[in-house]
């Protein structure tokens, strides 16, 4: 039986890297190893031939002439200058981002007191809804004075002092008779 091509056994081109190489013959030495596959013939004689093609290509690449160096190419002044420029301007990016990291950082120890309820204008919700219900009653008491004796409005005065009271968390007062 003639010999495959080595790069074929090892299913690979033939301009892979060495390292390209080596990744395909490890892959498949571990695939096929004798002691992977419960001493299968076929898993032993595949992998005989995967070491022989990776030998064989080792053989090849290490009595390959070496490529002749290649010339560098001329350098360009203004091209330096440009490099130059653009490796400055990134240290002074690094060096602003920096100062601007450690600025926020010192921002964030200072501790600002917080301004309280009065300043920012907010209003205790009981406070007003006890102001609410007080005003409706006194407007409830001079409008129907002569009313109060009636059970209805007598009531509707009740149930105002009692929603006053829970809101205050005070004691409602006693129910007028």
């Amino acid at each position: 039986m003639p010999a495959r091509d080595p790069y074929n056994v090892l299913e690979i081109i033939s301009s892979a890297s060495d390292e390209e190489v080596r990744a395909a013959y490890r892959r498949l030495v571990r695939l096929h190893h004798p002691d992977h596959n419960r001493g299968s013939a076929e898993s032993a004689r595949r992998f005989e031939e995967v070491q022989d093609a990776y030998a064989r290509i080792k053989e090849l690449r290490s009595h390959a002439p070496a490529e002749e160096p290649r010339p560098n190419a001329p350098t360009d002044q203004d091209l330096e200058a440009r490099l130059a420029k653009m490796e400055r301007d990134l240290r002074e990016a690094h060096l602003a981002r920096e100062r601007a990291r450690q600025a926020a950082r010192e921002a964030a120890a200072k501790s600002f007191p917080r301004p309280s309820d009065e300043e920012l204008g907010y209003v205790k919700t009981d406070d007003s809804f006890s102001k609410i219900l007080h005003d409706a009653r006194e407007e409830l008491s001079d409008r129907f004075t002569e009313a109060t004796e009636h059970p209805t409005a007598k009531r509707v005065g009740d149930l105002i002092d009692e929603l006053a009271a829970k809101l205050t968390g005070e004691s409602p007062p006693r129910p007028r008779r």
